[in-house]
């Protein structure tokens, strides 16, 4: 079976049956998840919506677009304090452009306010703003120098054993080495990429590698001084 990716989260399991039974409908495979969260603080996550509707990856632009043309929205009917009422054009425009970081309702509605002001969008033009965001969310990203430089010394942390709890942080750079090595992000088209670039994996493997020998050195001269 193919392998099944998180293509939306919904704050409720009413909310997911919704999408689902229509997917199901339009014959994309699709399945129900309820995310069990242990720990709220986790890098890029919204545990609020724990409710995953998951497909496989070369459904994603096919689902995508059933979504936003089932989307009904009548601008009578938007409640008049509704917070994208009072969006400028180009807030307006930010939304079709990074539509990945919006729902569908406020997409389909941010087109609607852009008509209203006279500025329209075909297929096409629609297409292409999907083709160049996929582009831009393709770049990977460069482990800043600060997380380079903890990533490569903190088993030296370890000489420093007479501060409370601080051997804890030694290991840190092999945590930092294993997520940029493994740490994958999945593109609004379903594809699956490196959230890392590939020097800043190499240096993950480096921390990875001499991490643990970093380790047993300092552990070796931190015994020789105490006995």
């Amino acid at each position: 079976m193919e392998k099944l990716l998180t293509f939306k989260r919904f704050h409720t399991a009413g909310q997911a049956a919704e999408i689902i039974t229509l997917l199901k409908a339009h014959q994309i495979p699709v399945d129900y998840e309820e995310e069990m969260v242990l720990d709220k603080v986790y890098t890029g996550q919204n545990f609020d919506q724990r409710h995953l509707v998951k497909i496989p990856a070369d459904y994603f632009s096919q689902a995508d677009k059933l979504l936003k043309s089932e989307m009904k929205v009548s601008l009578d009917d938007v409640e008049p304090d509704y917070y994208l009422l009072s969006f400028s054009t180009e807030e307006l425009k930010e939304i079709i452009h990074k539509k990945d970081e919006w729902g569908d309702y406020d997409y389909v509605l941010a087109l609607q306010l852009l008509e209203k002001q006279g500025i329209t969008y075909s297929a096409e033009q629609l297409d292409t703003l999907g083709n160049d965001r996929i582009e831009t969310l393709s770049t990977p990203q460069d482990l800043p120098k600060l997380w380079q430089a903890v990533g490569f010394l903190s088993p030296l942390l370890l000489l420093l054993a007479f501060i409370p709890f601080i051997h804890y942080f030694a290991f840190l750079g092999i945590f930092i080495g294993a997520f940029v090595r493994l740490t994958k992000k999945t593109l609004p088209d379903g594809s699956r990429i490196h959230a890392f670039s590939e020097k800043t994996r190499e240096q993950g493997k480096w921390m990875l590698l001499t991490g643990p020998v970093l380790i047993v050195i300092c552990l070796t001269i931190l015994l020789k001084v105490i006995f």
